[in-house]
């Protein structure tokens, strides 16, 4: 008897070390809606630590940051890309995550781009300006999305607020089928430049870009310190020709504090050694370098990446 609990102990042993110690470990990584630049990246990021044989990336489509941050406290993933704003809310406990629990089970490990706010109207609409959307049917993203808190801080600045627009929570394919269909007006998308469910939506059906206005852009920057502001280029998606004026929000890369801060380390140290194989998939002016990846980071570092920064000589703050 005392042998065989022994054995159940060593093999829950064993497996819990293949996971987050050295060796050939699997890890969760906890994405947004198929045909995100979060899934993309994913890709990319699957095929440079797998090319080297010693960790397997599962990808794990999710609602998006604030879903993937709370995965990541229960445990259900490893890693995850999320929006520096909601990893910051969820770790403080304010903002969307206010009265919960701070969730402080992940850590930062590099700010990788920056995602700009989207506000998609269909070519022949007649909204042509944010309080245009008053009365109107509008998808502000999935439930628990980073998109989601974003488009209600931006038509909160509008003081278009609760009753005046009827709100819808979809997931990106949803709101890309229903703007086309016309079941919805126009549609919320945070997420880097020449997303890929927005380029494949604009060659099916003609659409444009609302602008958000410099007043309410100041108005949004002053209440909340993670915004910047933005320029969508022209000729980002088929038929935009003009430049189009938005926020911005930084997306980071962030991992379980259970992992091994050797895995973290080497994980950090492939994410710079493969820096330009993620060009073709960031937004236009964006690179992973060192300098960008320790900038405005909201959360504490993870021991591991800490560790990378420190063999670069940079200093980054940790827990």
């Amino acid at each position: 008897m005392k042998k065989t609990i022994l054995s159940v102990l060593t093999v829950a042993f064993l497996s819990s070390f293949a996971l987050f110690g050295c060796g050939d470990s699997e890890i969760k990584f906890g994405t947004a809606a198929k045909n995100s630049k979060y899934d993309e990246f994913a890709g990319v990021m699957k095929s440079n630590l797998e090319r080297e044989g010693k960790y397997k990336l599962t990808i794990v489509n999710s609602a998006g940051s604030a879903a993937n941050v709370r995965n990541l406290n229960t445990g259900d993933i490893q890693m995850a890309l999320a929006q520096n704003d909601v990893s910051s809310d969820a770790y403080h406990a304010v903002g969307a995550f206010k009265g919960g629990f701070p969730l402080h089970d992940f850590a930062a490990v590099a700010s990788i781009y920056t995602e700009s706010c989207h506000v998609v109207v269909r070519a022949d609409s007649s909204i042509y300006k944010m309080t245009d959307l008053v009365g109107k049917k509008v998808s502000i993203g999935e439930l628990h999305s980073g998109s989601e808190q974003n488009a209600k801080q931006i038509l909160n600045a509008y003081d278009v607020i609760g009753y005046q627009v009827q709100s819808l929570n979809y997931n990106y394919d949803e709101a890309t089928k229903n703007l086309i269909n016309g079941s919805v007006d126009a549609m919320f998308f945070t997420g880097g430049v020449r997303m890929p469910v927005l380029v494949q939506l604009s060659k099916q059906v003609p659409i444009r870009l609302i602008p958000i206005d410099e007043e309410q852009i100041k108005k949004v920057m002053d209440n909340y310190k993670f915004y910047t502001k933005m320029v969508i280029p022209a000729g980002s998606y088929v038929g935009q020709n003009e430049p189009v004026t938005t926020l911005g929000i930084k997306t980071l890369l962030v991992a379980s504090r259970t992992m091994d801060p050797e895995d973290v380390e080497e994980i950090t140290e492939n994410l710079f050694k493969n820096a330009n194989s993620f060009t073709p998939i960031l937004p236009g002016g964006d690179v992973i370098s060192l300098e960008n990846a320790v900038e405005g980071v909201s959360i504490p570092f993870h021991r591991g990446a800490a560790r990378y920064y420190h063999s670069k000589n940079i200093k980054v703050k940790t827990d």
